[in-house]
This record gives structure tokens, C-alpha cells and sequence, in this order.
């Protein structure tokens, strides 16, 4: 279904995985003989483990070891069934009691995954996935520099909805450690394989631009270009996994256009997922009244087919007002009108009203 090892892998087979304090019990699951791998293929050295504090890994494996796959990817229809296997490494020169289960993954922020954490209950494709232990108890007891293929079986309900779902295989390890206030608690070191299973029907892919905003930024410098800042989220609100490219360009009233330059792409969302935007637009000269538009090109996983893929756009205007440069105009014209009546004053001086008296009153009255 997907070669996705490019896109969404976050790990191989080894890595030290996310610490978080949990607690809670494991859930049983499917029991199953497990096959320790004497050839230990794949375990780093014991000097490299120890520099980059590698303890304990995972991935998708075949019957007899590790098949370099990144990832659980599966296309099934409703009802359907699927075996499979995963590799548990023990880097250590000591053996390791892991815990091993399933979790949902749900979106996180800004179009992340969030693994549910183990006592959490299974709603989705968590519940679907079961990973073989011994004796169905969700543990492991993992030799000393081994590799332990543990067997996986899906089972996809009869009214599973269309679409992508998502799950993990947990592999974890828990210790006691003191808290900064003193307490002692349980920190789980877990290391996350991702379940990626389409099911078949109506296909739903669909990225929308909601809450876009763009405000201007003028510069000290009247003369000068300013800024645009532009807000955005990229919701998911179809029914399968994509990512994308974003484009967003500036256009002014007077018909100018810049685009803004090396935006990330999008990366995969699950379904109801989103991922935030925030970029600023260089280069901008007010125009008064101006509009921003961002268009976003979906793109599946690589091997997905996604019928009915159509670019999403949205768009939103707002004011670019050079206050500055008109506060500068308005002055400039003051000072001119100022300067032209004063000359004007200057040429035509007001002339001085001529008086008579009466001859009467400048001889005075005779008697």
C-alpha cells in the first residue's frame, strides 16, 4: 500500500523512543511461542549503543527476522484478516523485561501523532491489532543482545468505516524513579511502530484552509516596502492521510502580485488533523486595499491512490495604509499652501483705508 519511509517514518528498528511517566496495566494479548534470533542480525555494537543510549528497539519483521520495512501498511476491506510479525531488539549485554501493546494514534498538534498512553482504552485501530507474547501477558522477557520475532494479527470489524486508520505496536520499558518532590513513579521508555490500514470504500481525501489572516507591516522608511503576515490551519477533513505544498501570494489594489518563498510542505495529517501556518510576505508595497490567498496541493503517501484529489484555496483582504508616507503628503501640502499664501500675502499687501473729516469738525463750529 505505502512505501512511506521517506514521509512518516520516525523510527527503524532501534531507537530510544518517548519517555513519559504512565501508569496502569498492560492489556493481554494474543499468545504466541516466541523466536529469539541467535545471530543477533541488526543489533548495533555494544560501544555504539552505549554513545547514542540505545537500550531496546522495533520494527516490522517476517517469520525469521527484521525485512527493513519501517512501517505496518495494510489495504483490507471491511472484516479482514492479516498476520504478520514484529522484531523486538535487546541491545543490551543484559536481559531486559519489555512491555509490548497496542495504542490508538490520534492527531496531535501541528500535524503530529499522539500514541495514547497504555492504560488508555482502544477505540479505534488499536483494538484491531494484537501482538503475540507469551502466555497472552504482554511482556517479554528479551535475552541479552537478541532479536525476538513476536507474531501480529489484524482483525478489521465488519462496520469499519472507509478510509485510513491508525495504530501502534508499543514496545516499552519501565522503572522506578524518584520525582523532583520525592515521590517514586513509573517512567515508560517506549518505542512506537506505526499500524497505517486503508479500508476499502468511498474515499473521502480533502484538505481545507480555515482561519486565514493577513495583517500588513509598514516600515519607519515611508519609501519603503513593508511586510504582510499571514495566518492559517490546514485541516484534514477528508478520510485519508495526506500532506501537501502551500503557495501564498499578495496581491495588491493596483494589480501587483508577490509570492511568498521556501514554504515547508505540509506534512502527512491523519484524518481531522491540522497543522498550523505562519509566514511573513517580504516585498510589500501598500496598496491600500489588498488580498492574501494560499492554495494548498494535497498529496497522498507514496503508493496511495486518492481518487478525487482537488487543490484547496482560500483567500482574505485587508487594508495596507502607508500612514506614514500620507502623514508625509499631508505636511508636504500644509507647508506648500502655507508657503503659496504667505507670497501671496507678501505681493498684495493690505492697503491702508484713506479717512476725510468734515470741515465742520476740522474748523471747528462758528457762532
Amino acid at each position: 500500500m505505502r512505501a512511506l519511509a521517506v514521509l512518516i517514518a520516525t523510527l527503524a528498528l532501534v531507537g530510544s523512543g518517548s519517555v513519559a511517566a504512565v501508569a496502569g496495566t498492560s492489556t493481554a494479548v494474543l499468545p504466541a511461542a516466541v523466536t529469539p534470533s541467535a545471530a543477533h542480525q541488526g543489533l548495533p555494537s555494544a560501544a555504539k549503543a552505549k554513545k547514542s543510549n540505545i537500550t531496546f528497539g522495533a520494527g516490522p519483521a517476517n517469520a525469521t527476522k527484521p525485512d527493513g520495512r519501517s512501517i505496518f501498511t495494510y489495504d483490507t476491506s471491511p472484516g479482514g484478516q492479516i498476520r504478520d510479525h514484529i522484531a523486538v531488539l535487546n541491545i543490551t549485554h543484559h536481559a531486559e523485561v519489555l512491555r509490548v501493546y497496542t495504542v490508538d494514534v490520534a492527531p496531535g498538534g501541528d500535524g503530529g501523532f499522539f500514541y495514547e498512553p497504555r492504560n488508555a482504552p482502544r477505540v479505534g485501530a488499536g483494538a484491531w491489532v494484537a501482538v503475540g507474547t507469551p502466555n497472552a501477558s504482554g511482556v517479554l522477557r528479551a535475552k541479552p543482545r537478541s532479536t525476538t520475532i513476536l507474531p501480529v494479527h489484524l482483525t478489521v470489524p465488519a462496520n469499519a468505516s472507509p478510509g485510513d486508520h491508525v495504530a501502534a505496536v508499543i514496545v516499552s520499558l519501565t522503572a522506578l524513579v524518584k520525582g523532583k518532590s520525592g515521590q517514586r513513579v513509573d517512567l515508560e521508555q517506549r518505542v512506537a511502530t506505526r499500524v497505517l490500514v486503508r479500508v476499502s470504500g468511498t474515499l473521502r481525501p480533502q484538505l481545507s484552509i480555515e482561519n486565514l489572516k493577513a495583517k500588513y507591516h509598514a516600515r519607519i522608511n515611508p519609501f519603503a516596502s513593508g511586510s504582510v503576515t499571514v495566518h492559517y490551519t490546514v485541516r484534514n477533513t477528508g478520510n485519508a492521510i495526506l500532506g501537501g505544498t502551500q503557495q501564498v501570494s499578495i496581491h495588491g489594489f493596483f494589480g501587483t502580485t508577490t509570492q511568498a518563498l521556501k514554504l515547508p510542505a505540509i506534512p502527512v495529517l491523519l484524518p481531522g488533523g491540522t497543522y498550523n501556518v505562519t509566514t511573513t510576505v517580504p516585498g510589500v508595497f501598500p496598496e491600500i486595499w489588498m488580498s492574501a490567498k494560499v492554495r494548498v496541493t494535497p498529496a497522498g503517501l507514496t503508493g496511495d491512490v486518492n481518487p478525487g484529489l482537488k487543490v484547496a484555496t482560500a483567500s482574505t483582504h485587508f487594508w495596507a495604509i502607508p500612514w506614514i508616507l500620507i502623514a508625509l503628503i499631508l505636511l508636504l501640502l500644509a507647508f506648500v499652501s502655507w508657503t503659496v499664501r504667505r507670497r501671496w500675502r507678501r505681493s498684495h499687501p493690505a492697503k491702508t483705508p484713506v479717512t476725510t473729516q468734515s470741515k465742520e469738525s476740522k474748523e471747528g463750529v462758528s457762532t
